[in-house]
């Protein structure tokens, strides 16, 4: 058997100024870091490893509070990176509404048909993150892994998880900063589902989307 713990990011400078962040760099807040932490020293009950994480920034430095507490190197794997928005990157989410009326409401209404404009699409992420994992359980087998990433990607994984077709995403709410999620995988490809998107170790601290941008 082997343990997929996937972690989102901590709250980014992005997330409080509530833009559409895709593959664009942003750092971690201050409440960002505190969530990181916090979820590190959740984290401290389970084995791990190896850890994994998105080499993007916020994704890697919320990786570095659980690496740094075991003394662990991080694996950058572009695979779990969020996906790329395009021409949507950047732009606070109440100018999407303004700017690419059409296919923002795709977005926050049919999520699994949803391409930002320039961007990939959430098949495409889906393809790359489902990949990803793929490669991951092929090089850990009987081993817990972690690994840091972003909230679609925590998205599309979601829907295998709940047996929920991509073309029904919008079903799977997002996940909060810094939560956590666990799967155990048999060498066979059947899973469980032990938790998703876990926060209450982080008290009154924790952070999501915004209402009305998914």
């Amino acid at each position: 058997m082997t343990t997929l713990i996937f972690i989102r990011h901590g709250q980014s400078v992005s997330n409080l100024e509530e833009r559409f962040t895709g593959q664009h760099e942003t750092l971690l807040t201050e409440l960002g870091h505190l969530q990181a932490e916090e979820t590190a020293r959740y984290l401290d009950s389970m084995t791990i490893d190896r850890i994994y994480s998105s080499d993007l920034t916020r994704s890697m430095q919320t990786a570095e509070h659980t690496a740094k507490r075991r003394g662990m190197k991080i694996v950058p794997d572009t695979s779990f990176r969020e996906i790329y928005a395009g021409l949507w990157e950047g732009h606070r989410y109440e100018e999407l509404r303004v700017m690419f009326p059409e296919n923002y409401e795709k977005w926050r209404t049919d999520l699994g048909h949803a391409r930002p404009d320039g961007g990939e699409s959430v098949a495409e992420l889906a393809s790359r993150v489902y990949g990803g994992v793929s490669r991951v359980l092929a090089e850990n087998r009987g081993k817990s892994v972690a690994i840091f990433t972003h909230a679609t990607p925590v998205r599309v994984m979601a829907c295998r998880w709940f047996g929920i077709p991509l073309e029904e995403a919008c079903r799977v709410p997002f996940c909060a900063n810094a939560s956590v999620s666990v799967v155990e995988y048999e060498d066979d490809g059947t899973f469980r589902l032990l938790q998703y998107s876990y926060d209450e170790h982080q008290g009154g601290h924790v952070t999501r989307l915004p209402k009305g941008s998914v």
